[in-house]
């Protein structure tokens, strides 16, 4: 019986916030993998499988492909009320790519996206994920 202190529960309630475990902190992000399928995520001898480290920044020359990209996503966000020069939509949009790329890691770490197809999508999420500092 719950102290007269402590509410009630009714019995579908759970904790608030938001389903799984919780988050990592920003820098644990690539010691992650999410499975995505039945297959263990550890190697026969208990460790786990190499995941990749974190890209490098890239920092886009004036006119080029990456800066024409950064405007193309900052169209986009304006179009939708928002923009990347601020910085708590640009710290939203960073952390959404950072989980799209565990999400990338994990699936290339069982194998369900090859080395080639990983490689080029890091890559393509690596200039999407400078866009805001080519602003």
């Amino acid at each position: 019986m719950p102290s007269s202190v402590e509410p009630a529960r009714s019995a579908g309630h759970h904790t608030t916030g938001p389903p799984g475990p919780a988050p990592a902190t920003p820098g644990d992000a690539s010691n992650r993998v999410i499975p995505f399928g039945r297959r263990p995520t550890r190697t026969g001898r208990g460790r786990r499988t190499p995941q990749p480290a974190q890209p490098e920044r890239v920092v886009a020359p004036a006119d080029s492909p990456q800066q024409r990209l950064a405007e193309d996503v900052e169209a986009w966000f304006i179009a939708h009320r928002a923009t990347l020069t601020d910085e708590s939509a640009a710290h939203v949009y960073r952390t959404t790519l950072d989980f799209l790329q565990l999400m990338l890691d994990s699936s290339h770490a069982e194998q369900r996206l090859n080395a080639d197809e990983h490689r080029h999508l890091i890559g393509m999420m690596r200039v999407l994920r400078d866009a805001p500092d080519a602003l």
